[in-house]
């Protein structure tokens, strides 16, 4: 038992990494469009103009996170407040025994994390944590992640359809010589993203959605170097409204 912490920032570093990773180009959500499309009326290389809404200023999530590495599995209790574009903090907590682990918050590039348990504080930019990573993190990027939000994309896409997996597929080009390919079920929602990287490749896979606000309900991230290791978001309840405090001090 008195280990546990250790392995506990290990795997929370993971988690935060993970996320990271996720977050380096876009994520997925419920998409708005100007009027319903029939999917056999939108043939191959047709371009469409997509709109993203994201109707709340301020959320609340409640979320499980697992992540399995060869070690075995932690689970964690993570409470996200964020406000749109600005603000992202989450408080994380070990599921089994309970207890506070520390708690982290992004504004803009810059980010902190504090854990009075684990006798760990750090702040920085993306730049100070790829140091410790090897990965440039955008971090104003993770907010969108929870949040189901397109980033890094045109009004513009060009789509073709593909039959096998019943999904609208589009690849683009973005910052850093980063390409996306996104994929969208039938009703037009995010289904996966995969990222590649000049040093890293991403697979993010949107399994469910919440109809009451349209953000994504769970996430599972995997990484192409590190093909042991796997993180699933797991989301238990969202509030909307606000504002909520995002207490934090270092």
């Amino acid at each position: 038992m008195f280990d546990r912490p250790w392995h506990i920032y290990k795997c929370t570093r993971l988690l935060f990494v993970g996320v990271a990773l996720a977050v380096l180009t876009s994520c997925g959500g419920p998409l708005s469009i100007e009027k319903p499309l029939r999917r056999e009326k939108i043939n191959d290389g047709v371009s469409r103009k997509i709109i993203v809404e994201d109707r709340h200023a301020w959320t609340q999530i409640f979320t499980r996170i697992s992540a399995e590495t060869p070690d075995g599995e932690q689970r964690f209790r993570v409470q996200v407040r964020s406000k749109q574009d600005s603000i992202l903090w989450a408080a994380i907590s070990d599921d089994m025994i309970g207890l506070r682990v520390g708690k982290a918050i992004v504004i803009n590039d810059s980010a902190a994390f504090s854990s009075t348990l684990l006798g760990v504080e750090w702040k920085g930019s993306a730049h100070d944590l790829a140091g410790v990573t090897g990965i440039e993190v955008p971090f104003q990027y993770l907010n969108r992640l929870l949040r189901g939000q397109l980033i890094g994309t045109n009004e513009a896409m060009r789509y073709r359809y593909d039959g096998n997996g019943d999904h609208w597929i589009t690849q683009y080009a973005i910052s850093r010589g980063r390409s996306v390919t996104v994929a969208l079920d039938r009703d037009l929602r995010m289904s996966y993203v995969l990222i590649d990287d000049p040093v890293e490749s991403v697979f993010i896979q949107y399994k469910s959605v919440d109809e009451a606000t349209g953000y994504p309900a769970n996430i599972e991230i995997t990484i192409k170097s590190q093909p042991d290791y796997k993180v699933t978001i797991e989301v238990t309840e969202i509030r909307t409204g606000g504002p909520f405090n995002t207490p934090f001090s270092l």
